[in-house]
């Protein structure tokens, strides 16, 4: 009996691990390649030199660890991914009793434009935002290195979780 009960609960587990997969549960096992193209930083306010390479490298490695499909420069790819980088830009919040900004945001906009040769009602043009907060006391250029990984961790994972997770 006791072993039944083991070999039931094996079972069970089993079934359930098969039902249910965390990442590419909308991408086809039948799709296998993706075309994700440089974004370009065309943000009016600020300009970082090196936004557009860490940007478009960093959403290639989501996919390319988080899936199957195989990055290609292909117009005709499975998956075709492009857009801009349309906002980088330093605002002030938690202004003080003396109006003097208490923290700064960074906030960083990027504009994705979704194409699936597969299945086109997947397909979307859309913009995505993160932002983190830092001190008052610091410029953007002093907070800039430890709040940009931040950010675009959140923007890609923003970018994977709608196209893969269909959200």
């Amino acid at each position: 009996m006791r072993t039944l009960k083991i070999l039931l609960l094996i079972l069970g587990i089993l079934v359930l691990n098969s039902c249910y997969t965390l990442s590419g549960s909308s991408i086809k096992p039948e799709w296998q390649t993706i075309n994700i193209s440089t974004f370009p930083n065309y943000a009016p306010q600020y300009q970082n030199p090196n936004l557009s390479q860490e940007f478009t490298n960093q959403l290639q490695d989501i996919f390319n660890n988080r899936t199957k499909l195989a990055l290609t420069t292909d117009e005709t790819a499975d998956l075709l991914i492009d857009g801009e980088i349309t906002g980088y830009q330093q605002s002030s919040v938690a202004i003080q009793s003396n109006e003097v900004a208490g923290q700064n945001r960074l906030t960083m906009t990027v504009r994705v434009r979704y194409q699936n040769n597969q299945d086109e009602t997947k397909s979307f043009d859309r913009s995505f935002s993160a932002y983190e907060d830092f001190a008052s006391n610091l410029t953007l250029q002093q907070a800039e290195g430890a709040l940009l990984d931040s950010i675009l961790e959140q923007l890609t994972t923003q970018i994977f979780n709608a196209i893969a997770m269909d959200w």
